[in-house]
């Protein structure tokens, strides 16, 4: 081997490999018995966070792939899944639990293998698409994948019906690999989780939580259902849900209520509650699902506090889907954003630039 294991993970890790490098660190991956190497590669490639954020941003002498680097940036090709084999996601979330995030550009010549997006949606709960095609097929990789629960971390997780569902910590979500050929959308939530539900009226979309299940149509609402806890409590922000157990329906709600249900004495209550603030943990994350440049720029704006102005319109209308994790800093965010929409950046005190050529839909 021309380079040590380490080595050979320093350079996936900061996106220096080459193809057949990236081909040589998954079948390494996959044989297993490689963990510590990966750890301390990674912690040999985290990027340092001394310096204070804004000045890493108005460093615009770096070229692009030195900040990609720095910011633990990973691209795909246009390529499709079946170019990649199948991984034991399981076993690599188990080794591979400290990336950032990735992103799969709309264009450009960086390389990285397919099946590692996979990887990185579990280890990180991040991801990052272009819309129409390359969309589906993520979609259908990922689909049916059941991560496991890892203490205190939040994942987001895209459904193959489009319905965005973010996982609170110590939270799981079971759900089918695709709802083709069913007459409801059905699946099983332990823990807690917000789910923001793709309008289908002719094939309802139902969460089992325990001997409750929550059924929808095309809504917003926070279901909390903890093994541990005494109660289940639903809770609507948008649209409305039924919520009923194995005999009756216990309650249909609407925006600002909620049901409690103690699980001891199967008794059921409605309330009234300001929804936003039930659902604030979400809030800790960026979730921008299908979304343009130009919302996602206010979205950044009140989240870092700072204005966001745009040299070329045409930029703005650019889509994609990206989340991160409420520990990525801004220049991640600002990188990857940019990188996958083809734009350019330039933060000059609390003012963010941004220009570019604009995307092809």
């Amino acid at each position: 081997m021309e380079h040590s294991v380490k080595q050979l993970f320093c350079r996936y890790i900061q996106n220096r490999a080459t193809r057949e490098e990236v081909e040589e660190v998954i079948a390494l991956i996959k044989a297993g018995g490689y963990s510590a190497e990966w750890e301390s590669a990674m912690l040999d490639s985290e990027p340092e966070r001394s310096e204070p954020e804004k000045s890493e941003l108005e460093d615009s002498g770096r070229d692009q792939s030195e900040r990609d680097r720095s910011a633990h940036v990973y691209s795909a090709p246009h390529v499709s899944a079946h170019n990649f084999p199948e991984l034991d996601t399981a076993l690599l979330y188990q080794r591979i639990n400290r990336k950032l995030f990735l992103a799969l550009k709309r264009s450009g010549d960086h390389w990285i293998a397919y099946a590692a997006a996979v990887l990185i949606l579990l280890a990180a709960g991040l991801f990052f698409l272009k819309p129409a095609e390359q969309k589906d097929k993520l979609l259908q990789t990922t689909a049916g994948i059941k991560p496991p629960v890892h203490p205190g971390l939040r994942k987001w997780i895209k459904l193959p019906d489009g319905t965005s569902v973010q996982l609170n910590a110590d939270s799981k979500l079971d759900y089918p690999e695709s709802f083709a050929g069913k007459n409801t959308r059905e699946v099983t939530l332990t823990g807690e989780a917000f789910f923001d539900v793709k309008h289908d009226a002719s094939h309802p979309f139902i969460i089992h939580t325990g001997k409750l299940k929550t059924t929808v149509l095309g809504t917003a609402f926070n279901i909390s259902a903890y093994p541990s806890a005494r109660t289940l409590t639903v809770t609507v922000t948008r649209g409305k849900v039924m919520v009923q157990n194995a005999s009756a329906t216990l309650a249909v709600l609407r925006p600002n209520q909620q049901l409690t249900w103690d699980i001891t004495t199967a008794v059921a209550q409605k309330h009234v509650v300001n929804a936003e603030e039930v659902v604030a943990w979400k809030a800790q994350d960026l979730i921008l699902d299908d979304v343009s440049l130009e919302q996602a720029a206010d979205r950044i704006a009140a989240r870092y506090k700072i204005k966001v102005i745009f040299k070329n319109d045409k930029v703005k209308d650019c889509r994609f889907t990206a989340a991160f994790l409420n520990r990525n800093q801004l220049s991640q965010v600002i990188t990857v954003l940019t990188d996958i929409t083809n734009a350019s950046y330039d933060l000059k005190g609390n003012t963010l630039f941004i220009d570019g050529p604009g995307c092809d839909h």
